[in-house]
């Protein structure tokens, strides 16, 4: 595999190179605090109660009888 192949099995939508890098240097272990973090980030800012909300509503929308 070429390093750009395995550049783009780790790219975000802004990510640049060292970033994609750093990250695949990562453990499995780092990659779940990582998560973790980013997870009660979206929580206390609100992000997970609005696309919890906004999931319910698509499935109303999909549920209700038309």
């Amino acid at each position: 595999m070429s390093t750009t192949e395995t550049d783009d099995l780790w790219r975000g939508t802004s990510d640049t190179g060292s970033a994609i890098r750093a990250r695949a240097r990562t453990t499995p272990a780092q990659r779940l605090e990582w998560l973790e973090e980013s997870l009660l980030l979206a929580q206390a800012a609100g992000a997970l109660a609005r696309d919890r909300a906004r999931r319910q509503r698509q499935a109303e929308e999909w549920a209700s009888p038309r």
